[in-house]
């Protein structure tokens, strides 16, 4: 059983690279990724000098003891602040492979909704946990109310969830989960339980994509049949 898992997953990664591949030489460019690996950088690099971190403080320090309103205005640019476990190199690389295979299979549009929903869904979520807190199974403690949002790693981790279920890429995205999974039951910390919920909306934006194009794909079929009747 696990020769046959490893190798569904070789499987899994070697379509993935001959359709990345494909798409390069068609002539698509991951732009938006581009974009998100220089705006991360940037901010990274100013989040460790001191006048960039004041600055930063007041746009992009997102956590939940905040007011609310103030949590949701910072969301958008906390997107693009790594998190204090998290190497500003590392976080970039993370965001380049990520984004730029989603953007040059899926496209800029769907890669900005996952994005976005993922990052709303999970920030609230943590929000959420940290009101029940600890004496909840899935609860965080009030301590958890201070640190930061997780950033870039939330986005990523979304829109990898959702790459992997749209090409059904089920092996890789069951390693994934389960990754996911122990490492936030081993340390339940605010990151562990983004990541899931990040990982969570992902997932179910690739079931309802599914669900949506299974009967336009219908009647797709059932109108070139119809056509094919007609002119024979």
């Amino acid at each position: 059983m696990i020769r046959r898992f490893g190798s569904q997953l070789l499987d899994e990664l070697q379509s993935l690279l001959r359709d990345v591949s494909a798409a390069w030489r068609s002539g698509r460019r991951p732009w938006l990724a581009t974009l998100a690996c220089l705006l991360t950088a940037a901010v990274s690099g100013a989040w460790h000098s001191p006048q960039g971190h004041e600055a930063l403080v007041k746009v992009g320090d997102a956590y939940a003891a905040q007011p609310l309103r103030t949590e949701l205005v910072r969301v958008p640019a906390s997107v693009f602040l790594p998190t204090f476990d998290l190497p500003w190199w590392a976080a970039v690389i993370q965001v380049a492979a990520v984004l730029g295979v989603a953007e040059l299979l899926l496209g800029r549009p769907g890669l900005t909704v996952v994005g976005g929903l993922a990052q709303f869904a999970s920030t609230m979520l943590a929000r959420v946990m940290i009101i029940y807190g600890a004496a909840v199974h899935i609860g965080l403690p009030l301590s958890q109310a201070g640190i930061l949002d997780t950033g870039p790693s939330g986005i990523t981790t979304a829109i990898g969830a959702w790459l992997l279920a749209r090409r059904h890429a089920y092996a890789t995205l069951a390693l994934l989960m389960t990754a996911l999974t122990i490492a936030a039951f081993v340390q339940p910390n605010i990151d562990g339980r983004e990541h899931e919920a990040a990982m969570l909306v992902g997932v179910l934006v690739a079931v309802v994509q599914s669900r949506i194009r299974a009967p336009a794909t219908a009647a797709r079929g059932e109108e070139h049949l119809s056509t094919s009747d007609r002119t024979s």
